[in-house]
């Protein structure tokens, strides 16, 4: 065999091989389905437009490289997104949204602000799971911007319940802040009186613990002189308040401290556990 048809050969063979791994790279790696999660304001479609609409996204490899940061600059909720693959031909778009401390209403808009006090999104309805912010009012609300106008002790004490409040999976559904200036937060039919700043994450951890058990029931749960050292909490039983007005006996609360025998609230974070006892008026 001469030396020109042996190197004929070889070069046929080497461009076969790499027709194969052409075809096997775009055809084999070809991206089939898209998942996404981690989103809640935006659509899995939204999220879709706003990564795939390059041409190295219809390749699961290729598709690694897309610049996420670059597509999603505009987009005022978008904290990141990372793009993976799941399959060989499945992609995972997982989306980290911006985290909304809560929202102040502003002639007539919802203001919804990070962690930073910046408003990140003006809306016109609520958004899900963003608490409202009662009893501060600003000057004015520009989005990208920090709040401004608003009393610097109460923005801070919002903010730094807020980020305390993140661990939590349920929300508030309203803050406010009272006669006494102090902040009160409501779930539902419970109002919880947290007092002045002191020992803020003590009263965040215990609130954390109790509030499953407190499901259900209608009252207000006083954390205002809790430490680390306070064995007990005191809830003042709406319900049962109503029944023995009505002559009913009430079962719902029981003073439970942990030198008695009564019925003990665990806290679901493994510190120490709580107990609650309701008070009569």
């Amino acid at each position: 065999m001469s030396r020109r048809k042996l190197y004929r050969i070889i070069i046929e063979a080497v461009a076969g091989i790499l027709l194969i791994f052409v075809l096997v790279f775009f055809l084999g790696f070809r991206v089939t389905g898209v998942q996404v999660e981690g989103n809640s304001f935006y659509t899995d479609d939204q999220i879709k437009n706003m990564v795939l609409n390059a041409p190295i996204a219809k390749n699961s490899i290729l598709a690694g490289f897309i610049d996420t940061e670059k597509s999603t600059k505009d987009e005022a909720m978008i904290d990141s997104i990372t793009v993976s693959r799941v399959d060989r031909n499945t992609l995972l778009l997982q989306v980290k949204e911006k985290q909304m401390i809560g929202y102040i209403e502003f002639q007539g808009q919802c203001v919804n602000f990070d962690r930073q006090g910046i408003v990140q999104i003006i809306t016109e309805e609520p958004l899900e799971n963003v608490p409202k912010i009662e009893g501060i009012d600003v000057k004015e609300a520009v989005q990208g911007e920090r709040l401004s106008g608003i009393n610097t002790s109460k923005l801070n004490t919002i903010l730094s319940v807020g980020k305390m409040l993140e661990k939590m999976e349920d929300k508030p559904d309203r803050l406010a802040f009272n006669d006494l200036n102090q902040l009160v937060m409501y779930y539902g039919t419970i109002e919880v009186r947290l007092g002045d700043d002191e020992n803020m994450d003590e009263k965040i951890n215990r609130l954390v613990g109790i509030l499953p058990e407190l499901e259900g029931m209608s009252g207000i749960l006083h954390l205002e002189n809790t430490t680390e050292d306070s064995e007990s909490v005191v809830f003042d039983d709406a319900t049962q308040s109503e029944d023995q007005e009505t002559g009913q006996e009430s079962e719902n609360t029981q003073e439970t401290q942990e030198d008695t025998g009564g019925d003990q609230l665990d806290y679901s974070d493994g510190s120490d556990s709580a107990d609650t006892r309701s008070m009569e008026e």
